[in-house]
C-alpha cells in the first residue's frame, strides 16, 4: 500500500475503475509501440540479410578448385601424382588418334614447382620453355651456363607432347649432374600425345602462368625454332603477365650466348630496351657516309629489335648519297610501311655557330621512355665491327641493368666504343695504359664519334641547356675549373661535360679492347674534317691544327717500325668474331660487377678518383657552376632539392 500512496494519496485505486482502465491503457499501448518498433527492424535486417545472400549465391564461382590446389580448373588443374580413381572412372580415355581436347589437368607439375615457393634464396628465377626436345641442344648449354654463374635460379620445362628425364636429356646431351644446375618441370597436360594443337596451346599459357605465380619469374627464354602454336601462346602469355621474353632464334643462339652471364634484374629488361641511332653527315662526306651506313646494315643484330636509325643531311646533298639512301632498306628484307629509318635534311645553307650546333645536336633525341630508350651516336668518319650492337646490348644490360651495384649507375653518364688516344682537349693523354688490368674505366671525359648516352641523362642534359641557354645564350660563360675543349671535337660536348662534372657523372670505356687488340669500330681520319661550327674561326683552326704530340707508348722509346705499328693499330683495329665473349670473361675474372671499387674512376685530366669521395668531388663543382654561370649566390649542395635546376637561379621577372 505504500508503494502506491506514493502515485494515489487516497490510497482508493482498487475502488476507481476508470484509473485503473487508463493505467493498463497506457502500459499497452508502451508493449505494443515498442514490439511494433522491433519487428519492423527485424524485417529490414531480414530482408537485407536476404538481399547479400542472393548477392552472394548470385556471384559465387561454381567452378573452383579446393583451396589446397589454389588454381583455376578452366585453365588447367595442378594436382600431384596420377589421376584419382574418380577421374579415371568418370573420364574415359582418348584412343590412339584421337584428337583430344577434353578438360586440362598437370597431374606432375605441382610436385616440382611448390617446394621452390618455400626457398629463401636472394636469386630470381628464370625459366627455359620447352615443347619440341629437339630445342633441347639449343638451350640447354645457355642454361648450364647461366647456372654456373650463380647469379639466377635456372628451371626447364616440358610443355608440349614430348617429355624426358633429367637423366635422359644429361646421357643425350654428355652433361654431367654436377656440371649444369638446372630444375626440370613437367608442365605438360594430361594425355599431352594425344592432345590436340589448341588443347597444347591453351595448356602452355596455363603451365606458364601457374609456374609464374609459384616461383615469380623474371624471364622466359625459349627457341624460335620450337612449335608455332606453342610459341605463340608463350608470347601471348609473357605479354599479359609482362614478363621479360627472350626468343633464341634458329642458329643465331650463339651471338646470344652471352645472355648466360647476366643476373635476373638485367634479363627482365631484355626486350624492353629501345636503341636510337643517329648520325650527323657533313658536307663532302659522301663515302665516310655509306661507308658507315654499311657497316651498321652488315652488323649482327640477332634476337633484338633493329634500331630506329635516323639520318641528318647537310644542306648540299651529293647526288651519291640521294642515290644510296633511296635504295637503302632499313631493315633490310622490310617494306616501306616497316622502314625504320628516318632521313632529315638541312634547310639553311649557312655554318651554324657553335650554340646552334649543340642545339641541333641535343634536340635530334628525346626519348620516349627514358629509363629504357638510349641514343648512340655516330660520326661518318667511324666504321663498325659486325659485333658492335651485341657487346653494346651487353654492357648496357650489365651496366644499366643489373643488380650488382646500383650505386655504379647512378655514377654513369653512356658507354663509349671509342678509345681515344687523347682527351677532347687534344692535350690530356687517355689514362688508359695505367689500367690495362682492368676491362673497364670510368672516365668523365666525353666522346663524340661513337657514344651511348643512356635516355635518362639526355633529359637530364636537354633540362641543363635549356637553362644555360636563358642565362648565358652564347654560352661564353665558364667556371674556372672547367677544361676548355678543342675546336676539332663538336661544340654540344661542353654542355655534356659540365653536365658531367656538376653531376659526377662518367663514360664508361672498355679498356679491354686494348689488351686483346681488338676494337668495335675503326676511326678514319684520312677524310676528317672540323665541325662546321668552327669553321669560320680561322685563328681557332690554325691553333688547334698541331696538337700536342702524345705518346702513345709510355716512356718507353720505340724504333720506327714500332711507331709505324702502332699508328697503324690506331687506324686500322681488328673486328673479332666476338667482342662480348672476351669481356664477359675479364668481367668474371676481376669481379668489377660485384664490387664497385674495382672499376677505376678517372677524373678529365687522368686522375684516379676514390668512389667514397666522388660525390663531394661533384657538390663543389656543383656549387662552382651555380655561382660563376648558374646565377646563383650561393649554393646549398646538401639541399633536399638536387635535381638538375638547382644549379639555375632564374630572376622573375
Amino acid at each position: 500500500m505504500a508503494a502506491r500512496s506514493r502515485f494515489h494519496p487516497e490510497g482508493k485505486d482498487h475502488d476507481r475503475p476508470e484509473s485503473f482502465t487508463l493505467r493498463r491503457s497506457n502500459t499497452y499501448n508502451l508493449l505494443v509501440g515498442r514490439w511494433k518498433s522491433f519487428r519492423r527492424r527485424r524485417i529490414i535486417l531480414v530482408l537485407l540479410l536476404g538481399w547479400l545472400l542472393y548477392l552472394f549465391f548470385k556471384h559465387m564461382p561454381t567452378d573452383l578448385p579446393p583451396v589446397s590446389e589454389r588454381y583455376d580448373r578452366r585453365y588447367g588443374r595442378l594436382g600431384g601424382g596420377a589421376p584419382d580413381a574418380h577421374e579415371s572412372e568418370s573420364q574415359t580415355p582418348p584412343q590412339a588418334g584421337d584428337v583430344y581436347e577434353g578438360p586440362i589437368k598437370f597431374y606432375a607439375l605441382a610436385g616440382t614447382v611448390e617446394p621452390h615457393t618455400w626457398i629463401q634464396d636472394p636469386r630470381a628465377n628464370v625459366l627455359f620453355a620447352v615443347s619440341d626436345l629437339k630445342s633441347v641442344p639449343q638451350l640447354l648449354p645457355i642454361a648450364c651456363s647461366m647456372g654456373q654463374h650463380n647469379k639466377t635460379r635456372v628451371h626447364l620445362a616440358f610443355m608440349g607432347r614430348q617429355g624426358a628425364s633429367w637423366k635422359e636429356i644429361r646421357e643425350l646431351n654428355g652433361i654431367t649432374e654436377s656440371a649444369c644446375d638446372v630444375y626440370l618441370h613437367d608442365a605438360r597436360p594430361d594425355y599431352a600425345s594425344l592432345s590436340s594443337a589448341a588443347r597444347l596451346e591453351v595448356s602452355a599459357r596455363a603451365s606458364l602462368g601457374h609456374i609464374h605465380s609459384a616461383l615469380r619469374l623474371h624471364a622466359v627464354i625459349l627457341a624460335s625454332s620450337d612449335e608455332e602454336h606453342f610459341l605463340n601462346a608463350i608470347r601471348d602469355k609473357t605479354s599479359s603477365l609482362d614478363l621479360s621474353l627472350i626468343d633464341m632464334p634458329t642458329g643465331g643462339w650463339q651471338s646470344l650466348s652471352w645472355i648466360s652471364a647476366l643476373d635476373s634484374a638485367s634479363l627482365s629488361q631484355f626486350n624492353k630496351i629501345q636503341i636510337d641511332i643517329v648520325i650527323q653527315a657533313q658536307q663532302d662526306s659522301s663515302a665516310s657516309l655509306m661507308r658507315l651506313l654499311r657497316s651498321v646494315k652488315d652488323a649482327d643484330y640477332t634476337g633484338w629489335t633493329l634500331p630506329r636509325l635516323t639520318v641528318e643531311l647537310p644542306n648540299n646533298v651529293d647526288s651519291f648519297v640521294a642515290r644510296y639512301l633511296a635504295n637503302f632498306r632499313w631493315p633490310a628484307d622490310g617494306t616501306a610501311s616497316e622502314s625504320r629509318l628516318i632521313v632529315r635534311h638541312r634547310l639553311d645553307a649557312r655554318l651554324m655557330s657553335p650554340v646552334q650546333a649543340s642545339m641541333r645536336t641535343i634536340e635530334s633525341f628525346y626519348p620516349q621512355a627514358p629509363r629504357t630508350t638510349h641514343v648512340l651516336l655516330l660520326s661518318p668518319d667511324v666504321e663498325l665491327s659486325p659485333n658492335y650492337f651485341q657487346f653494346l646490348m651487353y654492357s648496357v644490360l650489365e651496366y644499366k641493368y643489373g643488380a650488382g651495384n646500383p650505386n655504379l649507375t647512378k655514377h654513369m653518364m653512356g658507354i663509349s666504343l671509342e678509345l681515344p688516344p687523347v682527351g677532347p682537349d687534344l692535350k690530356t693523354k687517355a689514362p688508359y695504359g695505367s689500367h690495362l688490368a682492368e676491362p673497364c674505366v670510368l672516365w668523365q671525359a666525353p666522346t663524340s664519334n661513337a657514344a651511348l648516352f643512356f635516355g635518362d641523362r639526355w633529359i637530364e642534359l636537354h633540362t641543363f641547356l635549356s637553362y644555360r641557354l636563358l642565362l648565358d645564350p652564347e654560352l661564353g660563360q665558364k667556371t674556372p675549373s672547367s677544361p676548355s675543349l678543342s675546336h676539332k671535337f663538336p661544340s654540344w660536348l661542353q654542355p655534356v661535360l659540365e653536365m658531367m662534372q656538376v653531376r659526377g657523372y662518367y663514360m664508361m670505356y672498355p679498356t679491354f679492347m686494348l689488351r686483346e687488340g681488338s676494337s668495335a669500330l675503326t676511326v678514319h681520319r684520312e677524310l676528317a674534317q672540323s665541325p662546321e661550327e668552327f669553321m669560320m674561326d680561322e685563328g681557332t683552326v690554325k691553333s688547334d691544327s698541331k696538337p700536342t704530340k702524345v705518346d702513345l707508348a709510355g716512356d718507353r722509346t720505340l724504333t720506327a717500325d714500332e711507331e709505324i705499328a702502332l699508328l697503324m693499330k690506331a687506324e686500322h683495329r681488328a673486328f673479332p668474331a666476338s667482342l662480348v665473349t672476351p669481356f664477359v670473361e675479364a668481367v668474371s675474372g676481376k669481379g668489377v660487377r660485384s664490387a664497385q671499387s674495382a672499376i677505376p674512376l678517372l677524373s678529365f685530366h687522368g686522375e684516379q678518383r676514390d668512389w667514397t669521395y666522388t660525390s663531394t668531388i661533384a657538390r663543389k663543382a656543383a656549387e662552382e657552376f651555380a655561382v660563376s654561370v648558374g646565377g646563383c649566390k650561393e649554393y646549398d649542395s646538401d639541399a633536399k632539392d638536387d635535381s638538375i635546376t638547382s644549379l639555375f637561379c632564374l630572376q622573375a621577372s
